[in-house]
């Protein structure tokens, strides 16, 4: 999407256009009004967490009939720029220099001034135009031939920015690794991290070297990857066996010091991944969605699958000892709970959570007893 249009301009003027109501677009989406206000407004404070600012976003962009994937990028470039983060690391050292040039003679004419802030912008411009058309690469090109990975390295996981992102089913996502930012996602209620250990240059050509975690396993499993080419993450590897679904990720672009991929679930659950823990009966939910859902869950302190539910979908949680389930919209989702009786999660159009703990049984502290709470 190229403009120079904020997201909630456009969300408003197409709005407009089509002669919609806030209400309307309320109605529609079940969307509170406030937050559907919010979004044009652009007042993300307005959000509980941005999980749920990403969530309404894509609804509102959907049922305008807009390029949602396209939406998403300017959030997000809107964010970055705001935060003060770098467009591009190569950018850094002239707008630096310039910076200190132009601190060190405060006698400069205001021509010369305005001519060098003018140069700035368009170095900033056209190294973003020239990232974003390598980053644009087709994946129907791909090889098929996947990279031999590398064996597991035992260093430490990197102490840096990670972002939780949602690999919905049969959809790849899109990730930009650099050395202060990886991501984390869940597959299969698992918590995983990847992230850029580093770029090597090969005849000419960029490799990166790409990190791989599952929690709560400390170790890094490492491969190395070329624009073009696929790599599968698979639980039949014996450095993965702990994965309980197959990764594809496509990488279709690297510089010299990030990385962009594509990362898609891809065919089956490993046969023994929905296993009951030893011991207790674990506690099992299952969620029915009748309408599409911003959704969080936390499996025993780790974030299981944080992103848009689709509507038709099922979910599926086990967790040992606690669980918890925040929904944006309970009128949307129908639970079952430990073979329970089928209840709607909560009320229409608003947020609901609920924690389900495993706790000693009042009447006899061999056994358990799940309890829940919950609003």
């Amino acid at each position: 999407m190229s403009t120079n249009k904020r997201v909630g301009q456009i969300l408003r003027e197409v709005r407009e256009e089509k002669n919609l109501s806030v209400k309307d677009v309320s109605r529609d989406t079940n969307i509170a009004i406030k937050f559907v206000i919010a979004l044009e407004n652009e007042d993300y404070a307005q959000f509980p967490a941005e999980t749920f600012t990403i969530g309404f976003l894509k609804n509102y962009s959907d049922y305008l009939k807009l390029d949602t994937a396209g939406m998403m990028n300017l959030y997000r470039g809107e964010q970055l720029v705001e935060s003060q983060q770098p467009l591009e690391e190569l950018t850094k050292p002239t707008v630096k220099m310039i910076a200190l040039e132009l601190k060190s003679n405060k006698l400069l004419p205001i021509g010369i001034i305005l001519g060098v802030c003018l140069a700035v912008f368009l170095v900033i411009f056209f190294s973003d135009s020239g990232d974003s058309s390598s980053s644009t690469t087709d994946p129907s090109t791909t090889t098929e031939t996947q990279e031999t990975p590398n064996p597991v390295n035992p260093s430490a996981i990197p102490d840096i920015s990670y972002i939780q992102q949602s690999v919905p089913e049969n959809s790849s996502v899109p990730f930009t690794l650099t050395p202060e930012q990886g991501f984390k996602f869940s597959v299969n209620n698992q918590q995983c991290k990847i992230f850029i250990k580093g770029v090597r240059k090969v005849d000419g050509e960029n490799f990166a070297t790409i990190g791989f975690n599952i929690f709560p396993e400390k170790k890094v499993y490492t491969f190395d990857s070329k624009v073009g080419t696929e790599s599968v993450l698979s639980y039949n590897n014996p450095e993965l066996t702990s994965l309980r679904r197959e990764i594809k990720i496509v990488t279709q672009a690297v510089t010299d010091n990030s990385a962009k991929i594509m990362v898609r679930l891809s065919g089956e659950a490993k046969p023994d991944s929905n296993n009951k823990p030893i011991g207790d009966v674990p506690i099992q939910v299952t969620l029915y969605f009748t309408r599409s859902s911003y959704v969080e869950f936390i499996i025993d302190g780790q974030t299981g699958e944080r992103g848009l539910v689709s509507s038709g979908e099922t979910k599926q949680l086990e967790a040992r000892d606690r669980l918890e389930i925040k929904v944006g919209d309970g009128g949307a989702v129908e639970m079952i709970q430990n073979g329970k009786e089928k209840v709607r999660l909560g009320r229409p159009g608003r947020l609901a959570k609920k924690i389900f703990l495993k706790a000693p049984s009042p009447y006899d502290n061999t056994q358990f007893i799940i309890r829940e709470l919950g609003e």
